[in-house]
């Protein structure tokens, strides 16, 4: 039964909110007019180095995942209004789904426009098992449980999993780790520029989601210390996926981007959210509690 709750405006997830209203962009806006005829130029000049077709791979991943992430955010939202833990987390978690959408729409624009092909064929290509289980049929699988869940013990239970998941794994562990990445090899090289431009607005959009999720996962398990169980077992059932996503650019022999360094980019953003959210003692939050600064403290003239 829905209930009518007050909006508490001071709490950290209506700052997120407002951030996120404050840091609006568009993803037509975005300049891709260069893109294409370096596209062609990346394509004829370095095939022995199979560039275009890593690039490819790279952003056919991305348009999976932000597919994935768009489609299954809306049962998070219900659940969090279904257990009642504030309209301040439903308002930001409505911007994120309007973020993931236009996420979607930027990939959906890019393989059109500058790679002329169709991302969901290309997609179906390059996604193999690893990152199909951990960006596509898990989250779908716990997103799914959370549509059917109504016992207020287990939801809770679940929400912390699916956060885990979605915010720490998917986000923090994957897609920052792939658009730092990809966005560093790209500006080393000088290729790109509206790519790179639409990696900045991704990321800060998911500085934010990721901050949210820290501060719900911290919230939670200090409420049931039982959940911390929960947390570490999420983050290792899925580890091997993210490793193998990582890993399934290792047939390249020229690599675009250093695997090694980007293994361990994700590997250190598990220690440093579970640092950030109370969870590992004695570590270094490191970037990801940098990230939760920054986007807390942006303000409209920051855009």
């Amino acid at each position: 039964m829905a209930t009518i709750a007050p909006l508490r405006t001071g709490t950290k997830y209506f700052q997120l909110y407002t951030t996120a209203k404050h840091l609006a962009w568009d993803p037509a806006a975005v300049d891709l007019s260069r893109d294409r005829p370096q596209w062609e130029t990346i394509r004829r000049d370095f095939a022995r180095e199979r560039y275009a077709e890593q690039i490819l791979h790279l952003c056919s991943l991305f348009y999976a995942g932000e597919e994935s992430v768009t489609q299954t955010l809306s049962p998070f939202l219900g659940a969090i209004a279904r257990a009642g833990l504030g309209v301040d987390k439903e308002l930001f978690l409505t911007a994120q789904l309007f973020e993931e959408a236009k996420h979607f729409e930027l990939f959906a624009r890019y393989f059109a426009e500058v790679f002329g092909e169709d991302g969901a064929s290309v997609a179906a290509r390059y996604l193999s098992d690893a990152p199909r289980a951990v960006l596509v049929d898990d989250l779908d699988a716990v997103a799914n449980r959370l549509r059917r869940e109504d016992d207020p013990v287990a939801l809770r239970a679940l929400l912390v999993e699916g956060v885990v998941h979605y915010m720490g794994v998917v986000e923090a562990m994957l897609a920052r780790t792939g658009y730092a990445g990809s966005a560093e090899a790209l500006a080393a090289r000088g290729w790109l520029p509206g790519l790179q431009e639409g990696f900045r607005l991704v990321r800060r959009d998911e500085g934010r989601h990721v901050a949210f999720g820290i501060r719900f996962v911290a919230e939670l398990t200090r409420d049931d210390p039982a959940l911390r169980d929960t947390v570490h077992a999420t983050f290792e059932r899925h580890l091997p996926n993210v490793i193998g996503t990582v890993q399934s650019f290792a047939s390249y022999e020229y690599p675009l981007v250093d695997l090694d360094r980007l293994q361990q980019f994700a590997l250190d953003a598990f220690g440093q959210f579970m640092t950030a959210a109370g969870l590992l003692d004695g570590g270094d939050a490191g970037d990801l509690q940098s990230e939760l600064r920054d986007v807390e403290r942006v303000t409209p003239d920051a855009r």
